[in-house]
């Protein structure tokens, strides 16, 4: 995935919370189409929604049902009290079922809804009728009076609760709101027909219409509510659009920004699109600077550079750009999945990498955040294996600005500890052969599976690459070549004078390595056969098992 920031892991697996948003992975391809997702978005809400109202609902019958034995109301209607206790444990059940944290189909939820609400609206029709049919005829005027305003109050709030929580479509809800609040209605009709003194005064002293005026009221606020709300949804998910292209799902955040998936309206293309990030978009100088960075990186064309699309602002000022969406996985899961790499195959990668850093290079160009999760394996045009190296978002060029060196100062550290040349913690003249260190830090990770420096604590992780001696690593891989022990040892020098002065050297050595096997394509093709179908992991995520970039380390380390 073309994921240019990389994130952690999110536990994909885990069960989504009922009471949390859950990003659903499109199942298939052309799932992608808006009907789709805007009826994945409702199902989601529906839960979420559909789960507090339960506990709403069981809190207020739970606290009625308290109250009611309590001031002894149940004592001479004990009937009452157990039909209202078994409304509880009723309600209950949909709230046992949603507490699971499993993703329920519409139908389901179509079906607790209408127990959720559909109990307390019998329970309450129930009351009412009773409340008319058992009236003392000499209490008639008395009740008649009462009953518009009792009545109502009940009804109302069911009707309020429903339109509030549970969204769906307006006409279905519309039905649903016109069916809760006629109910009352109803109800009193064939009941006040067999209660002479009833009939008299709510018919013919017109409390009959008040009921009606109040159910009428209620209905047409819930009505617009449920309207409203539904615009204000599809309004909402039409506006994750930026130009021609339509949001799908984040895929990962940074230093920066944050990383979308979408696809191009008309070419139906997957991209990945950058946004800057929100604390950042009111920054001029940060503006800029990313703007240019985009700009200085948009230039590259190497085939092992991620390809920028497209740049640009949003409606409401936001930066954002468009590069490729690339399917597989990063060198940091790679190896964490399967292991260290054969040095073949380490040298196969790492190659293609080396030649799209001096492209930037020669363009005056430092990428300053060389590392596994920045690099990434993928397939192109039927060829596997293929590395693209990603993150220009600490790109550093050779034009020096006063804003530019105004960001120098305030970020002060760029990059990752794990795999950060000395001199970027130390001073500011880092050039291409930093890139080198990080290169070779890369290649010990890919070799033997673990940074060069390991710790829980940022600062001592820089503290060790600037003045530590790196492991050896024949002494964590005896097998390795004893020419590739002395690439990485020349990489990690910490005197840059003592490194690969340039990324032709350091090819030049990868080339006149004497190793035993062989790596190619075919390998390669082999490899992924064996070890599971690639497109299995278009969604995955590109993630960092260390720190994403020094402004984070910053807080990690406390600082």
């Amino acid at each position: 995935m073309a994921s240019e920031t990389p994130t952690p892991t999110d536990g994909s697996t885990q069960k989504p919370d009922p009471g949390l948003r859950r990003s659903t992975p499109l199942p298939f391809p052309g799932a992608g189409d808006s009907s789709f997702r805007f009826y994945d978005e409702m199902r989601c809400l529906q839960q979420r929604r559909l789960w507090l109202v339960t506990w709403i609902m069981l809190a207020a019958f739970a606290a009625f049902l308290g109250r009611n034995f309590a001031i002894g109301l149940y004592s001479d209607d004990p009937t009452t009290g157990w039909v209202h206790l078994a409304v509880c444990l009723l309600i209950a059940v949909p709230l046992l079922l949603l507490a699971k944290k499993c993703e329920f189909s519409l139908v389901k939820l179509r079906l607790m809804e209408g127990l959720v609400f559909g109990v307390p609206a019998a329970f309450f029709a129930w009351m009412q009728f009773r409340q008319i049919c058992e009236c003392d005829p000499l209490a008639a005027t008395k009740e008649a009076a009462a009953y518009p305003g009792e009545v109502s109050l009940m009804w109302m709030i069911l009707v309020q609760l429903y339109a509030l929580y549970v969204p769906m479509a307006t006409r279905c809800s519309t039905a649903i709101i016109v069916t809760l609040s006629a109910i009352p209605l109803v109800v009193a009709v064939p009941a006040g027909l067999n209660n002479t003194e009833l009939r008299a005064v709510l018919f013919e002293d017109r409390m009959f219409s008040a009921m009606l005026l109040w159910s009428g009221i209620s209905a047409t606020i819930a009505i617009y509510r449920t309207h409203h709300f539904g615009k204000l949804r599809r309004e909402a998910f039409n506006a994750e659009r930026l130009g021609s292209y339509t949001l799908r799902e984040k895929i990962g955040t940074g230093g920066m920004g944050a990383v979308y998936r979408a696809e191009h309206a008309l070419l139906k293309r997957p991209a990945a699109i950058k946004l800057i990030r929100e604390d950042k978009a009111g920054d001029r100088d940060a503006l800029a600077r990313f703007e240019e960075e985009v700009q200085a990186a948009a230039c590259l064309t190497h085939p092992n550079t991620i390809e920028i699309y497209d740049y640009g602002h949003a409606e409401d000022g936001t930066f954002y750009y468009v590069m490729e969406y690339l399917p597989g996985l990063s060198l940091q899961e790679l190896v964490d999945q399967h292991g260290p790499l054969s040095p073949e195959r380490s040298v196969h990668v790492l190659r293609q990498v080396a030649s799209a850093l001096r492209e930037a290079h020669l363009r005056g160009m430092v990428h300053r955040d060389v590392k596994p999760s920045n690099i990434f394996v993928t397939e192109r045009g039927g060829v596997h294996d293929v590395a693209k190296l990603l993150d220009f978002g600490l790109v550093k060029t050779g034009l020096k600005t006063d804003s530019d060196m105004k960001l120098t100062m305030d970020g002060a550290l760029v990059g990752s500890p794990l795999y950060a040349a000395p001199e970027t913690t130390t001073s500011q003249n880092y050039d291409a052969r930093s890139d080198v260190y990080s290169l070779g830090a890369t290649l010990f990770y890919t070799l033997v599976g673990r940074p060069v420096f390991e710790g829980d604590n940022a600062l001592k992780v820089l503290f060790a690459h600037a003045n530590e001696t790196p492991p050896s690593i024949l002494a964590l891989d005896p097998t390795l070549p004893d020419e590739m022990a002395a690439i990485v040892d020349r990489c990690l020098k910490k005197d840059p004078a003592e490194r690969f002065q340039s990324i032709d050297e350091l090819v030049d050595a990868f080339d006149a390595l004497p190793l035993t096997g062989h790596w190619d394509e075919r390998e390669a093709e082999a490899w992924w056969a064996t070890h599971g179908d690639h497109a299995t992991n278009a969604c995955k995520k590109v993630f960092d098992s260390g720190y994403e970039s020094f402004e984070e380390t910053l807080v990690v380390a406390g600082i």
